[in-house]
């Protein structure tokens, strides 16, 4: 929660370099030391690919460590915070009406994140809001495209499952104020991946009236709006149109990325095929793309290009197979349940499934799981996925059991 509420403010709560994130994350570990359920994870096979990704990385982060020192361990996080799904995969399998917890706890984020994001985004936008000593973010730093992935999810969790405790009049009317506040001042990656999670509940739920119900209300106040100001809506649809066409105004960041991205492909395939350049590297400065000239900018904006430049093409390759064989898992017992008739089950498969559609499109353009505020959202997420897929396995019945 306040990762999501409060952006990249909150990730540097904490003494440097031990902040929340990190804090969490050896509290997480101690604890998966412990359990004892860690045999039931390992039968899945994503998790044997997800350890061995890991294996790769870690193997292309040691010895940079002494050539980049701290850079080194900061770029890493880019794998190490994927123990985040290891840890909640195995304690929610551990215990399954843990489960049943998680998705009550995740119901009441998603009112209070519905409720109270338009307020925060407001006063972040509009009050001179101080910094945490050292940090060069305020209190409250949110990023558009980290709250549209959010608001993607909580979309899909309303529309595709019964669990979501929320009159759908007001879910609605609050919908739209997210909708209205965040939207209009989003990027062009938060748009787009709103659009596309939208898509893909639109279709996995085109019979339901809740889907319908917000479509009609969007169509009904665009032309609304049209009629009374025809051009409220143009940043909107230009930031739209520049994703496929040219756009001036945009144009010159568009062909920038581009021609980075293209020449880290070509080199890695090339020079870096094998290994890549490792974690601790700077991908900007270090090949000729620094915009600002200061080393800051030291990622693409790209994280799978970024996965590919830092692990090599193996590495990219098992980027791919953790990425797409947990979707299509997902995607496979949404359908199942959903054939069956399980509604609370194919709710939740439907929910991690927009929030993973969301979360890549957001990846493909911006610095997201690199660090904490998407990073660790992601992996949560991720075994979130790994332990549905083993509980609805063993326990299919469970949220019936709860019922009764």
């Amino acid at each position: 929660m306040g990762y999501s509420l409060c952006g990249r403010g909150f990730s540097y709560f904490g003494v440097p370099p031990a902040y929340i994130g990190e804090i969490t994350l050896i509290f997480g570990l101690f604890t998966l030391s412990i359990n004892k359920s860690i045999p039931k994870l390992l039968k899945l096979p994503q998790v044997w690919f997800l350890i061995i990704f890991m294996v790769w990385c870690c193997l292309n982060t040691i010895p940079y460590v002494p050539i980049y020192g701290l850079d080194a361990i900061r770029d890493a996080a880019l794998w190490y915070y994927t123990f985040f799904a290891l840890i909640v995969a195995t304690l929610l399998i551990s215990k399954p009406q843990r489960f049943l917890f998680m998705v009550a706890q995740y119901g009441r984020f998603c009112r209070i994140f519905i409720i109270l994001i338009p307020f925060l985004w407001l006063i972040s936008r509009t009050i001179p809001l101080p910094s945490l000593p050292g940090s060069g973010a305020r209190i409250i730093s949110l990023k558009p495209a980290d709250t549209m992935t959010h608001l993607s999810g909580i979309t899909a969790f309303f529309v595709g499952s019964s669990l979501l405790d929320f009159q759908p009049l007001l879910f609605t009317l609050m919908f739209f104020v997210n909708l209205g506040v965040v939207a209009l001042n989003s990027n062009r990656s938060g748009t787009l991946a709103f659009l596309n999670a939208f898509f893909v509940l639109g279709i996995a739920n085109y019979k339901s009236s809740k889907v319908w119900r917000i479509i009609t209300i969007i169509i009904l106040v665009i032309l609304l709006v049209f009629i009374f100001n025809p051009e409220f809506f143009e940043p909107l649809i230009n930031r739209v149109l520049s994703i496929f066409i040219d756009n001036n105004e945009r144009q010159g960041s568009k062909e920038y990325r581009l021609e980075w991205w293209t020449y880290l492909i070509k080199s890695t395939f090339s020079d870096y095929f094998w290994t890549g350049r490792g974690f601790g590297f700077n991908l900007g400065a270090g090949t000729g793309f620094d915009p600002l000239g200061d080393g800051v900018v030291r990622s693409p904006h790209n994280g799978h290009i970024t996965v590919l430049s830092r692990t090599g093409v193996p590495g990219f390759v098992l980027w791919l197979v953790i990425q797409l064989g947990w979707a299509g898992s997902i995607l496979s017992k949404y359908l199942q349940c959903r054939k069956k008739g399980q509604t609370k089950w194919s709710g939740i498969f439907l929910t991690l499934l927009t929030y993973w559609v969301a979360c890549m499109t957001v990846t493909s353009f911006e610095v997201i799981i690199e660090g904490p505020t998407g990073g660790i959202w992601l992996w949560t997420m991720y075994g979130i996925g790994l332990a549905a897929m083993q509980i609805y396995k063993r326990y299919p019945q469970l949220f019936d059991a709860e019922a009764e």
